[in-house]
Protein backbone atom coordinates (compact mmCIF):
# COMPACT_ATOMS: atom_id res chain seq x y z
CA UNK A 1 0.00 0.00 0.00
CA UNK A 2 1.43 3.18 -1.27
CA UNK A 3 2.23 6.01 1.80
CA UNK A 4 0.51 9.12 1.30
CA UNK A 5 2.99 11.97 1.77
CA UNK A 6 1.51 15.50 3.66
CA UNK A 7 2.96 18.73 2.87
CA UNK A 8 5.11 20.28 4.93
CA UNK A 9 2.34 23.02 5.28
CA UNK A 10 -0.53 20.85 6.29
CA UNK A 11 1.56 19.09 8.90
CA UNK A 12 2.82 23.27 10.20
CA UNK A 13 -1.01 23.95 10.37
CA UNK A 14 -2.14 20.72 12.17
CA UNK A 15 0.44 21.35 14.66
CA UNK A 16 -0.48 25.35 15.20
CA UNK A 17 -3.87 24.15 15.59
CA UNK A 18 -3.24 21.71 18.16
CA UNK A 19 -1.02 23.79 19.99
CA UNK A 20 -4.10 26.50 20.19
CA UNK A 21 -6.78 23.68 21.12
CA UNK A 22 -4.58 23.15 24.10
CA UNK A 23 -4.27 26.39 25.12
CA UNK A 24 -8.04 27.16 24.92
CA UNK A 25 -8.57 24.17 27.22
CA UNK A 26 -6.32 25.39 29.58
CA UNK A 27 -8.13 28.57 29.58
CA UNK A 28 -11.24 27.03 30.14
CA UNK A 29 -10.14 24.89 32.71
CA UNK A 30 -8.46 27.46 34.98
CA UNK A 31 -11.50 29.94 34.82
CA UNK A 32 -10.03 32.06 32.12
CA UNK A 33 -13.24 32.89 30.49
CA UNK A 34 -15.56 33.15 33.35
CA UNK A 35 -16.65 37.37 33.37
CA UNK A 36 -17.87 36.37 36.71
CA UNK A 37 -14.69 35.42 38.53
CA UNK A 38 -12.01 37.69 39.86
CA UNK A 39 -8.08 36.85 40.78
CA UNK A 40 -6.14 38.29 43.89
CA UNK A 41 -2.32 36.95 43.46
CA UNK A 42 -0.68 36.94 47.24
CA UNK A 43 2.81 36.51 47.60
CA UNK A 44 3.50 35.97 51.17
CA UNK A 45 6.44 34.30 53.91
CA UNK A 46 6.55 30.32 54.05
CA UNK A 47 6.45 30.46 58.00
CA UNK A 48 2.98 31.59 57.89
CA UNK A 49 1.57 28.56 55.14
CA UNK A 50 -0.14 26.44 57.40
CA UNK A 51 -2.36 29.25 58.48
CA UNK A 52 -3.07 30.77 55.21
CA UNK A 53 -3.43 27.77 53.08
CA UNK A 54 -6.04 26.51 55.95
CA UNK A 55 -8.56 30.31 55.83
CA UNK A 56 -8.29 31.07 52.05
CA UNK A 57 -11.01 28.43 51.19
CA UNK A 58 -14.01 29.63 53.62
CA UNK A 59 -12.61 33.32 52.11
CA UNK A 60 -13.71 32.19 48.74
CA UNK A 61 -16.74 30.96 49.56
CA UNK A 62 -17.71 34.31 51.62
CA UNK A 63 -16.78 36.53 49.36
CA UNK A 64 -19.13 34.65 46.81
CA UNK A 65 -21.80 34.90 48.95
CA UNK A 66 -21.31 38.47 49.76
CA UNK A 67 -20.93 39.38 46.53
CA UNK A 68 -24.08 38.11 44.13
CA UNK A 69 -22.54 34.64 43.61
CA UNK A 70 -19.70 35.89 41.79
CA UNK A 71 -16.26 33.80 42.34
CA UNK A 72 -12.81 34.74 43.29
CA UNK A 73 -9.62 33.10 43.21
CA UNK A 74 -6.49 33.52 45.67
CA UNK A 75 -3.41 32.90 44.19
CA UNK A 76 -1.16 31.68 47.06
CA UNK A 77 2.38 31.82 46.61
CA UNK A 78 4.89 31.02 49.84
CA UNK A 79 8.16 32.10 49.04
CA UNK A 80 11.36 33.24 51.58
CA UNK A 81 11.58 36.53 52.45
CA UNK A 82 14.61 37.39 51.23
CA UNK A 83 13.74 36.04 47.91
CA UNK A 84 10.02 37.53 47.43
CA UNK A 85 11.18 40.93 48.36
CA UNK A 86 13.67 40.45 45.71
CA UNK A 87 11.44 39.11 42.94
CA UNK A 88 9.13 41.97 43.79
CA UNK A 89 11.68 44.78 43.38
CA UNK A 90 12.62 43.27 40.24
CA UNK A 91 9.63 42.42 39.09
CA UNK A 92 10.00 38.95 38.56
CA UNK A 93 6.97 38.19 40.57
CA UNK A 94 3.61 40.48 39.95
CA UNK A 95 1.32 40.11 43.03
CA UNK A 96 -1.27 42.33 44.70
CA UNK A 97 0.19 41.74 47.85
CA UNK A 98 3.58 40.85 49.32
CA UNK A 99 3.52 39.67 52.95
CA UNK A 100 7.09 39.45 54.32
CA UNK A 101 7.64 37.83 57.74
CA UNK A 102 9.34 41.19 59.15
CA UNK A 103 8.76 45.08 58.46
CA UNK A 104 11.98 46.07 58.62
CA UNK A 105 12.28 44.64 54.53
CA UNK A 106 9.66 46.65 53.56
CA UNK A 107 12.24 49.96 53.60
CA UNK A 108 14.60 47.49 51.90
CA UNK A 109 12.34 47.15 48.90
CA UNK A 110 11.12 50.53 48.59
CA UNK A 111 15.06 51.42 48.04
CA UNK A 112 15.31 48.76 45.88
CA UNK A 113 12.08 49.65 44.35
CA UNK A 114 13.64 53.32 43.74
CA UNK A 115 16.26 52.68 41.82
CA UNK A 116 14.09 52.68 38.83
CA UNK A 117 10.95 53.81 39.57
CA UNK A 118 10.27 57.70 41.21
CA UNK A 119 7.79 56.72 43.90
CA UNK A 120 7.99 53.81 47.03
CA UNK A 121 6.37 50.56 46.17
CA UNK A 122 5.00 49.84 49.88
CA UNK A 123 3.42 51.54 52.71
CA UNK A 124 5.75 50.57 55.85
CA UNK A 125 2.82 52.16 57.97
CA UNK A 126 1.06 48.25 56.45
CA UNK A 127 -0.97 46.38 59.06
CA UNK A 128 0.42 43.27 60.08
CA UNK A 129 -1.29 40.13 60.10
CA UNK A 130 -0.02 37.72 62.73
CA UNK A 131 3.21 38.12 65.21
CA UNK A 132 6.00 35.57 66.11
CA UNK A 133 9.30 37.31 67.74
CA UNK A 134 12.70 35.83 66.94
CA UNK A 135 14.07 34.31 69.86
CA UNK A 136 17.29 32.34 71.44
CA UNK A 137 16.07 28.47 71.08
CA UNK A 138 17.82 26.75 73.31
CA UNK A 139 17.36 23.12 75.54
CA UNK A 140 15.64 23.95 79.32
CA UNK A 141 18.27 22.06 81.26
CA UNK A 142 21.13 23.54 78.69
CA UNK A 143 19.38 27.54 80.02
CA UNK A 144 18.83 26.51 83.17
CA UNK A 145 22.55 25.10 84.14
CA UNK A 146 24.33 28.60 81.80
CA UNK A 147 21.89 30.90 83.13
CA UNK A 148 21.19 31.92 79.57
CA UNK A 149 19.62 35.23 79.21
CA UNK A 150 20.23 37.01 75.92
CA UNK A 151 23.14 37.61 73.02
CA UNK A 152 25.66 38.59 75.41
CA UNK A 153 25.90 35.03 77.19
CA UNK A 154 26.00 32.71 73.90
CA UNK A 155 28.79 35.00 73.29
CA UNK A 156 30.05 34.27 76.86
CA UNK A 157 29.74 30.60 75.85
CA UNK A 158 30.88 30.97 72.36
CA UNK A 159 34.26 32.20 74.14
CA UNK A 160 34.51 29.32 77.18
CA UNK A 161 32.56 26.25 75.97
CA UNK A 162 34.12 24.50 73.02
CA UNK A 163 31.37 22.19 72.97
CA UNK A 164 28.59 25.02 73.09
CA UNK A 165 27.49 24.86 69.21
CA UNK A 166 24.92 27.73 67.95
CA UNK A 167 23.54 28.53 64.97
CA UNK A 168 21.11 31.03 62.67
CA UNK A 169 19.84 30.97 58.79
CA UNK A 170 21.59 32.81 56.23
CA UNK A 171 20.72 37.06 55.94
CA UNK A 172 20.70 36.71 52.54
CA UNK A 173 18.11 33.99 52.40
CA UNK A 174 16.03 34.23 55.18
CA UNK A 175 14.16 36.28 57.67
CA UNK A 176 15.03 34.79 60.68
CA UNK A 177 18.62 35.16 59.86
CA UNK A 178 18.38 38.82 59.19
CA UNK A 179 16.67 39.27 61.84
CA UNK A 180 19.12 37.57 64.49
CA UNK A 181 22.20 39.22 62.77
CA UNK A 182 20.69 42.71 63.45
CA UNK A 183 19.59 41.71 67.48
CA UNK A 184 23.46 40.39 67.64
CA UNK A 185 24.89 44.00 65.67
CA UNK A 186 22.48 46.12 68.23
CA UNK A 187 24.23 44.31 70.97
CA UNK A 188 28.10 44.40 69.77
CA UNK A 189 27.59 48.07 69.47
CA UNK A 190 25.51 49.15 72.94
CA UNK A 191 22.77 50.90 70.57
CA UNK A 192 19.25 49.86 69.80
CA UNK A 193 18.63 49.02 65.92
CA UNK A 194 17.65 52.30 65.27
CA UNK A 195 20.58 54.00 66.13
CA UNK A 196 22.89 51.82 63.84
CA UNK A 197 24.86 53.38 62.06
CA UNK A 198 27.18 52.54 58.87
CA UNK A 199 30.82 53.62 61.60
CA UNK A 200 29.04 51.10 64.25
CA UNK A 201 28.96 48.30 61.54
CA UNK A 202 32.70 49.14 60.70
CA UNK A 203 34.12 49.13 64.02
CA UNK A 204 36.90 46.69 65.16
CA UNK A 205 35.77 46.10 68.55
CA UNK A 206 32.11 45.14 66.84
CA UNK A 207 32.97 42.57 64.48
CA UNK A 208 35.49 40.74 67.04
CA UNK A 209 32.37 40.91 69.49
CA UNK A 210 30.22 39.13 66.14
CA UNK A 211 33.17 36.94 65.21
CA UNK A 212 33.47 35.50 68.75
CA UNK A 213 29.57 35.05 68.95
CA UNK A 214 29.90 33.23 65.31
CA UNK A 215 32.89 30.89 66.09
CA UNK A 216 30.60 28.44 67.30
CA UNK A 217 28.11 28.20 64.82
CA UNK A 218 27.91 24.75 62.60
CA UNK A 219 24.73 26.04 60.64
CA UNK A 220 24.02 28.68 58.17
CA UNK A 221 20.75 26.93 56.34
CA UNK A 222 18.03 28.63 54.17
CA UNK A 223 14.98 27.42 56.02
CA UNK A 224 14.45 28.49 59.63
CA UNK A 225 11.68 25.52 60.38
CA UNK A 226 14.85 23.29 58.88
CA UNK A 227 16.29 24.90 61.37
CA UNK A 228 14.30 23.74 64.12
CA UNK A 229 13.75 20.49 62.59
CA UNK A 230 17.32 19.73 62.98
CA UNK A 231 17.86 20.90 66.45
CA UNK A 232 14.84 19.01 67.55
CA UNK A 233 15.56 15.68 65.62
CA UNK A 234 19.18 15.58 66.77
CA UNK A 235 18.93 16.61 70.50
CA UNK A 236 20.99 18.75 72.77
CA UNK A 237 24.09 16.81 71.55
CA UNK A 238 23.69 18.35 68.06
CA UNK A 239 22.73 22.18 68.47
CA UNK A 240 22.45 23.61 71.96
CA UNK A 241 20.85 27.34 70.75
CA UNK A 242 19.88 28.63 67.59
CA UNK A 243 17.92 31.78 66.67
CA UNK A 244 14.45 30.86 65.08
CA UNK A 245 10.79 32.26 65.73
CA UNK A 246 8.67 31.91 68.86
CA UNK A 247 6.30 29.69 67.34
CA UNK A 248 9.12 26.93 66.30
CA UNK A 249 9.58 26.43 69.82
CA UNK A 250 5.71 25.79 70.32
CA UNK A 251 5.63 23.55 67.44
CA UNK A 252 8.44 21.63 68.20
CA UNK A 253 7.38 20.67 72.14
CA UNK A 254 4.64 19.34 70.48
CA UNK A 255 6.65 16.67 69.10
CA UNK A 256 9.64 16.25 71.93
CA UNK A 257 8.77 13.60 74.27
CA UNK A 258 12.00 14.06 76.81
CA UNK A 259 13.91 17.10 76.96
CA UNK A 260 12.31 20.33 75.62
CA UNK A 261 13.28 23.91 74.22
CA UNK A 262 12.93 27.00 75.52
CA UNK A 263 12.12 29.97 74.25
CA UNK A 264 14.23 32.55 75.63
CA UNK A 265 13.36 36.28 74.84
CA UNK A 266 17.08 38.24 74.98
CA UNK A 267 17.22 40.71 77.49
CA UNK A 268 18.85 43.42 75.30
CA UNK A 269 15.63 43.49 73.03
CA UNK A 270 14.13 41.16 70.67
CA UNK A 271 12.88 41.85 67.08
CA UNK A 272 9.01 41.16 66.96
CA UNK A 273 8.13 39.71 63.33
CA UNK A 274 4.42 40.94 62.62
CA UNK A 275 3.90 39.76 59.08
CA UNK A 276 2.99 42.68 57.45
CA UNK A 277 0.15 43.25 54.66
CA UNK A 278 1.49 45.44 52.11
CA UNK A 279 -0.79 46.24 49.12
CA UNK A 280 1.46 47.42 46.78
CA UNK A 281 1.71 50.90 44.84
CA UNK A 282 2.69 48.88 41.10
CA UNK A 283 1.85 49.36 37.46
CA UNK A 284 0.49 46.28 37.37
CA UNK A 285 -2.37 46.86 40.74
CA UNK A 286 -5.36 48.25 39.45
CA UNK A 287 -7.98 49.56 42.14
CA UNK A 288 -10.27 46.62 41.32
CA UNK A 289 -7.51 44.34 42.53
CA UNK A 290 -6.35 46.83 45.99
CA UNK A 291 -10.40 46.44 46.48
CA UNK A 292 -9.68 42.68 46.65
CA UNK A 293 -6.78 42.58 48.82
CA UNK A 294 -8.81 45.29 51.27
CA UNK A 295 -11.21 42.26 51.54
CA UNK A 296 -9.29 39.48 51.86
CA UNK A 297 -7.28 41.54 54.64
CA UNK A 298 -10.66 42.23 56.83
CA UNK A 299 -11.12 38.78 56.60
CA UNK A 300 -7.42 37.32 58.18
CA UNK A 301 -8.13 39.88 60.42
CA UNK A 302 -11.12 38.68 61.74
CA UNK A 303 -11.14 37.58 65.15
CA UNK A 304 -12.24 33.74 64.46
CA UNK A 305 -9.10 34.08 61.61
CA UNK A 306 -7.07 35.20 63.85
CA UNK A 307 -8.02 32.49 66.46
CA UNK A 308 -7.07 29.87 64.02
CA UNK A 309 -3.61 31.48 63.63
CA UNK A 310 -2.92 30.95 67.15
CA UNK A 311 -2.92 26.60 66.45
CA UNK A 312 -0.01 27.33 64.40
CA UNK A 313 1.71 28.96 67.11
CA UNK A 314 1.05 32.79 65.95
CA UNK A 315 0.07 35.66 68.14
CA UNK A 316 -2.44 36.99 66.90
CA UNK A 317 -2.24 40.76 65.88
CA UNK A 318 -5.87 42.15 66.76
CA UNK A 319 -6.72 42.21 70.57
CA UNK A 320 -8.56 38.62 71.47
CA UNK A 321 -10.76 39.81 74.96
CA UNK A 322 -10.61 36.14 75.98
CA UNK A 323 -9.24 32.83 74.50
CA UNK A 324 -8.57 29.35 76.09
CA UNK A 325 -6.49 28.83 72.41
CA UNK A 326 -4.58 32.10 73.73
CA UNK A 327 -3.69 30.42 77.12
CA UNK A 328 -2.89 26.90 76.36
CA UNK A 329 -0.77 27.35 72.80
CA UNK A 330 1.69 30.47 75.39
CA UNK A 331 2.40 29.00 78.31
CA UNK A 332 5.42 27.54 80.40
CA UNK A 333 4.58 23.86 79.88
CA UNK A 334 4.68 25.07 75.77
CA UNK A 335 8.36 26.78 76.41
CA UNK A 336 7.44 30.01 75.79
CA UNK A 337 6.20 33.43 77.47
CA UNK A 338 1.87 33.79 78.19
CA UNK A 339 2.95 37.51 77.07
CA UNK A 340 5.07 39.84 75.64
CA UNK A 341 4.39 42.52 78.51
CA UNK A 342 7.32 43.71 80.03
CA UNK A 343 9.95 42.92 77.21
CA UNK A 344 11.85 44.90 75.55
CA UNK A 345 10.87 45.36 72.08
CA UNK A 346 13.23 46.92 69.55
CA UNK A 347 11.46 48.97 67.15
CA UNK A 348 12.96 49.22 63.29
CA UNK A 349 10.74 51.30 61.53
CA UNK A 350 13.13 54.18 61.52
CA UNK A 351 15.77 51.73 59.93
CA UNK A 352 16.78 52.90 56.90
CA UNK A 353 17.29 50.80 53.89
CA UNK A 354 20.56 51.44 53.22
CA UNK A 355 21.14 50.50 56.79
CA UNK A 356 19.19 47.38 56.48
CA UNK A 357 20.89 46.26 53.09
CA UNK A 358 24.77 46.55 55.01
CA UNK A 359 23.29 44.17 58.05
CA UNK A 360 23.88 40.79 56.37
CA UNK A 361 27.50 42.42 55.02
CA UNK A 362 28.54 42.62 58.40
CA UNK A 363 27.44 38.60 59.25
CA UNK A 364 29.78 37.92 56.22
CA UNK A 365 32.57 39.68 57.50
CA UNK A 366 32.19 37.63 60.79
CA UNK A 367 30.61 34.55 59.71
CA UNK A 368 32.67 31.50 60.82
CA UNK A 369 34.92 30.20 58.13
CA UNK A 370 35.06 26.50 58.94
CA UNK A 371 31.05 26.35 57.40
CA UNK A 372 30.65 25.91 53.57
CA UNK A 373 28.81 28.34 51.12
CA UNK A 374 25.39 26.39 52.32
CA UNK A 375 25.98 26.54 55.61
CA UNK A 376 26.96 23.52 56.39
CA UNK A 377 30.03 22.38 57.98
CA UNK A 378 32.48 21.83 55.14
CA UNK A 379 32.83 17.79 55.47
CA UNK A 380 37.04 16.61 55.61
CA UNK A 381 37.17 13.71 52.49
CA UNK A 382 39.54 11.12 52.62
CA UNK A 383 40.58 8.91 49.57
CA UNK A 384 37.61 5.96 50.24
CA UNK A 385 35.44 8.93 49.75
CA UNK A 386 36.01 9.29 46.16
CA UNK A 387 35.96 5.48 45.66
CA UNK A 388 32.27 5.08 44.57
CA UNK A 389 32.23 8.18 42.59
CA UNK A 390 34.40 7.05 40.36
CA UNK A 391 33.19 3.87 39.98
CA UNK A 392 29.84 5.27 39.36
CA UNK A 393 30.82 7.22 36.95
CA UNK A 394 32.56 4.84 34.64
CA UNK A 395 29.71 2.81 35.02
CA UNK A 396 27.35 5.83 33.80
CA UNK A 397 29.99 6.66 31.01
CA UNK A 398 29.96 2.91 29.57
CA UNK A 399 26.42 2.62 29.07
CA UNK A 400 25.77 5.96 27.73
CA UNK A 401 28.36 4.96 24.92
CA UNK A 402 27.55 1.86 24.35
CA UNK A 403 25.70 1.98 21.29
CA UNK A 404 29.17 3.38 19.90
CA UNK A 405 31.11 1.03 21.12
CA UNK A 406 29.36 -1.73 19.46
CA UNK A 407 28.83 0.31 16.28
CA UNK A 408 32.92 0.26 16.17
CA UNK A 409 33.24 -3.75 17.18
CA UNK A 410 31.20 -4.63 14.13
CA UNK A 411 33.21 -1.76 11.92
CA UNK A 412 36.30 -3.47 12.53
CA UNK A 413 35.21 -6.91 13.02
Amino acid sequence: MKKIKLPTIVIFIILIGGIISLDISRRYLSGEFETNKSTLEFLYSSEKAGWLESVVSEFEKEWKNNNSGKNINVIMTPIGTGKGTLQVANTGSKPTVWSPASRFWLPILNRLWRTNNDADIVDIQSPSLVISPTIIATWKSFQEENNITGFEDLRRLAITDSSFTFAHTDPFESNSGFSGVIMAASVAAGKNPEELNLDDLAKDDVQQWMRELESAAIQYGSSTGFLAKLMASGGPSKLKAALIYENLVVEKNNELKDEKLVAVYPVEGTLLNDHPYAILDAPWVTEKDKQLAEDFLGFLLKTDIQTQAIEYGFRPSVNLVSSDLLDEKFSEEAGVRKSLDGLKIYSVEKMSGEILERIPDLWTATRSRSLGSEGDAIPKLEPKDFIMPVVLGVIILMMLFSPFINKFRRYYS
